[in-house]
């Protein structure tokens, strides 16, 4: 039997321009209905535009949309919402001071206004959650909660309005195994109950664990749509880029004098939990030491000590950098012109202003660099020449010669952050999480460039999620559980089911 029903979602010829950029240029799509499509393609590539159009956020400038055969209007995220289609971002939009059940009654007057029933709310959405195998804790602070959980959160809140088709972006970026797993299991249910889902990931595997078809991006143009069954990481690898990507070469280091020597930190969450306990290793020039563990084990409070971002509650760093030795605490802009690279976990907050241009990003962290400062005096010139070649050497996609960098993807706005933190050589890196949310062409040229920051004697601290690119550049890797560190070891020394079993274990 032949069925004539028209398609759930069905786009044709969407086109978006900012400036001289074309953005989205005759994209075309269609989803089914219970179909998980998932969308691939480098930063640039077109991807977040065409998710904001469909989510109501940005008006394209032409194309239809239907939605069961009738072309909607969607103008504006509610719009969308009442059309069926929901929106999870990669960057979360929950209030942190706010509790579980407060955050999702947030513009939905559904639950009244006030007073709020929020007996009502826990009835119908524990339902929901239990049907899809979210657990939740409706009075917990959304602060207190793991980024896993503050992900079911907003996934929650856009569930409740029981949308036809939910799509995630970069849902797994931040999420460890386990949670990964629950994730998946969630939208195998939603594909259950005939929802549909379009998933954006740069991650392969997300693609060939769960989705139906695979559509993918290049410069704004749909390049390719194809069945994923049957397909391998080799396979998605010559869709998105064209060709296969060998893998970094990997040489042994040898390691030189000591570059930051950590003994005994200790450092306190503002509940006043250790969040770091009694941490010591060493890092050597010539090698990058991989660490990695499970999000909310102290990883990012000790990458804050470390950069001289907060001070320590007890313990000792030493660096050796530009002008010698130089003991902790130190604050951060002093560790910068001492030659510390930071690649902060979050660039939004730490690394980057996205009002100001891409000239003033660069200056944040470069005002003290004698070619861009001549006795106080801004080398415009000169300024604008490190800018360009940094573009240009990094592809970061740009709608004008000046734009801001909120005009940037998410990925090209890390790009430059990449591009600024190299730019001086620097002799200790402290890198988190530089890859997140990078395409895979990306992803090698980072990998790239701390391979050949470390072969050119930098000392290299990255914090990873994926063991897989741990391996590929880590000279040893060490393991932060419960505030404390297992490690740094060697890789040839232990394999990658071991380091889970240390991540995981109580």
């Amino acid at each position: 039997m032949v069925n004539n029903a028209p398609s759930l979602l069905t786009v044709v010829g969407v086109t978006k321009h900012y400036g001289k950029l074309v953005a989205n240029d005759e994209v075309g799509l269609i989803l089914d209905r219970g179909e998980v499509l998932g969308i691939l393609g480098e930063n640039g590539a077109g991807k977040s535009t065409l998710m904001n159009i469909l989510s109501g956020l940005v008006a394209p400038d032409r194309g239809t949309i239907s939605i069961d055969g009738q072309i909607v209007c969607l103008s504006s995220p509610r719009v969308a919402a009442r059309l069926g289609i929901g929106m999870v971002h990669q960057h979360f939009a929950l209030v942190g001071a706010l509790s579980v059940e407060e955050n999702l009654a947030l513009g939905d007057d559904r639950w009244g206004r006030l007073p709020i029933d929020y007996r009502s709310l826990r009835e119908k959405l524990g339902a929901l959650a239990g049907e899809l195998g979210i657990t939740v804790d409706f009075g917990a602070r959304v602060d207190a909660l793991s980024i896993g959980s503050q992900q079911q959160v907003e996934i929650l809140k856009v569930l409740a309005r029981d949308p036809r088709i939910l799509i995630l972006d970069e849902p797994t970026a931040v999420l460890p195994p386990d949670e990964r797993a629950g994730l998946f299991q969630m939208i195998a249910r939603l594909k259950a109950r005939g929802t549909a889902t379009i998933l954006i990931s740069h991650k392969l595997e997300d693609i060939l664990d769960v989705c139906d078809r695979v559509m993918v991006m290049r410069r704004g143009r749909v390049v390719s749509t194809a069945p994923v069954g049957g397909s391998n990481r080799a396979d998605l690898v010559r869709l998105v880029v064209g060709d296969d990507l060998p893998a970094p070469e990997h040489r042994g280091s040898v390691p030189g004098k000591i570059v930051l020597d950590v003994r005994g930190l200790c450092v306190h969450r503002s509940n006043g939990t250790r969040a770091v306990d009694d941490v010591s290793f060493e890092l050597r020039c010539g090698e990058i030491v991989g660490l990695c563990g499970v999000e909310g084990n102290g990883q990012s409070e000790l990458v804050q000590a470390i950069t001289g971002m907060i001070k320590p509650n007890g313990g000792n760093i030493v660096y050796e950098l530009a002008e010698g030795s130089l003991a902790g605490p130190v604050d951060a802009g002093t560790l910068r012109r001492n030659g510390l690279a930071h690649i902060a976990e979050d660039r939004l907050l730490h690394a980057a202003i996205p009002s100001l241009s891409l000239n003033a990003n660069w200056l944040l962290t470069n005002l003290h660099v004698p070619l861009l400062n001549r006795r106080g005096w801004l080398q415009h010139r000169a300024l604008v020449a490190a800018v360009g070649a940094a573009i240009e050497q990094y592809a970061i996609r740009a709608p004008s010669a000046a734009p801001k960098l909120r005009q940037l993807s998410g990925g090209n706005q890390q790009k430059l952050v990449l591009a600024r933190e190299f730019s001086s050589s620097p002799l200790l890196v402290i890198a988190a999480h530089p890859t997140r949310g990078l395409d895979i062409r990306t992803v090698d040229f980072v990998q790239r460039e701390l391979l050949r920051a470390r072969d050119r004697g930098a000392a290299i601290l990255l914090l990873s999620a994926d063991l897989a690119e741990l391996w590929q550049v880590a000279d040893r890797i060490a393991v932060m559980a419960q505030g404390r560190l297992r490690g740094p070891v060697a890789l040839k020394d232990t394999s990658q089911q071991e380091i889970g079993h240390w991540m995981t274990a109580p």
